[in-house]
């Protein structure tokens, strides 16, 4: 499948933005956690940066799934099966993602809204509830992107130029996706690090070197029309000459 040059230029400008959302909800939230407790769900529901921040997570899962549809079509012109997996995958894990982050930011951060403005909710501990249901959607996010990672990884690999450097560093960032699989459902310091800085920090290296994969393949492609035009002129001139 050809994909046209705007398509490979909205998919690199929506890594660019993906990049700008993560910084944001990385600043966001720890500004947030710089007035509350992280474990103070109560109080952060009424923080209007650890909002932005659930915002800014929830738009970046929403562009990264169309960066990463874009990426896994690019890479299945060659190397099939391996990118339709990892593409695949990829997305159920984005999806993932935002079903979990949609919980926290429509039902829970409601909810707690609820009660601390003394309202009944009918839900003794909510967080109880709502936690499972995170931590079910999590775990899913962290075994389908360990799978999409992998193969988007060794497709990528097989490819030439800078789309094997971004192989290369999707595959480094592997054993981050092993640690997401065992932190769920955990809340301990080191499952804060990974989640408030790790995680998001990784994402932007990865969104970083998709982005100038796509800006590399947009760039050969802009270049072989050139060719193509120069060529139809010069055969027009040659054809042009003889009559």
């Amino acid at each position: 499948m050809n994909l046209s040059n705007r398509m490979l230029m909205a998919a690199a400008i929506c890594c660019a933005l993906c990049i700008l959302l993560s910084s944001i909800a990385i600043g966001a939230n720890e500004i947030a956690f710089s007035h509350i407790d992280p474990d103070n769900l109560l109080g952060l529901c009424q923080e209007i940066y650890y909002t932005i921040a659930s915002w800014a997570f929830l738009l970046y899962d929403l562009l990264h799934i169309f960066v990463i549809i874009i990426f896994a079509l690019v890479l299945a012109q060659t190397f099939s099966w391996e990118a339709w997996m990892g593409g695949g995958a990829s997305v159920i894990s984005s999806l993932a993602d935002i079903s979990s982050l949609s919980v926290n930011l429509f039902l829970l951060t409601a909810t707690l809204r609820a009660i601390a403005e003394g309202k009944a909710t009918g839900l003794v501990t909510p967080e109880a509830g709502y936690d499972v249901i995170c931590s079910t959607l999590d775990f899913a996010q962290a075994s389908f992107g360990l799978v999409g990672t992998l193969f988007l990884a060794t497709a990528a690999i097989k490819a030439s130029g800078q789309a094997k450097v971004a192989g290369w560093f999707l595959l480094v960032g592997l054993p981050i996706s092993f640690l997401q699989i065992g932190e769920v459902g955990m809340h301990a310091p080191w499952t804060a690090v990974l989640d408030r800085w790790v995680t998001p920090i990784d994402e932007i290296i990865q969104q970083i070197v998709i982005g100038l994969a796509l800006c590399a393949i947009l760039n050969r492609s802009l270049k072989a029309r050139d060719r193509k035009g120069e060529e139809v002129v010069a055969g027009a001139a040659r054809a042009a000459s003889v009559h």
